[in-house]
């Protein structure tokens, strides 16, 4: 309980950062994809219904906070989860290289079906250059945000103290 508790806690603070911290013009006016990273970091790491919980909060914050309709964050996260999830005995999720390259996976997911879906529904207009520029910046920005997300859940999870037993054993 105790450990849900802080994952939503934690999820809450990652939106409050993504919606802070400013676009980069550079990697085509791209946020760093801090949920989505969230996402990823707790399907590695936790049983499934964690990563449900996860998945479903973090895409309901991301869609909030995007402009436009809901949807394309509900598609992708649990996406996401379910893939990373079914991977996750397969790779080592702790290494540099793993995360660098799932980083700029999901970064590039992420961004390829928010474009398809707002350009779809006709909010945004479709330009192959635009396109090109925000996927390869969010390829770069999510390769370097996922290492730190998660070095900093790994850190903050550390910081608690355990839970020490009492009762019959």
């Amino acid at each position: 309980m105790r450990h849900r508790v802080l994952m939503l806690f934690i999820i809450g603070l990652g939106a409050l950062i993504q919606m802070l911290l400013p676009s980069f013009s550079m990697f085509g006016n791209m946020k760093p994809p801090i949920l989505a990273a969230l996402v990823l970091h707790y399907a590695l790491r936790r049983n499934n219904r964690d990563m449900w919980i996860a998945a479903f909060v973090a895409a309901l914050m991301q869609d909030g906070l995007e402009p436009g309709s809901f949807g394309p964050a509900l598609l992708a996260f649990p996406t996401i989860g379910i893939l990373a999830n079914r991977i996750r005995s397969e790779i080592f999720s702790d290494g540099i290289v793993t995360q660098l390259f799932l980083g700029a996976v999901i970064g590039v997911f992420v961004t390829f079906i928010t474009m398809l879906i707002f350009s779809a529904s006709g909010q945004r207009p479709f330009h192959f250059g635009v396109m090109l520029h925000r996927l390869m910046g969010s390829f770069v920005l999510g390769m370097f945000t996922l290492p730190i997300v998660s070095r900093a859940i790994i850190r903050l999870e550390a910081l608690l103290p355990k839970r020490r037993d009492f009762g019959w054993q």
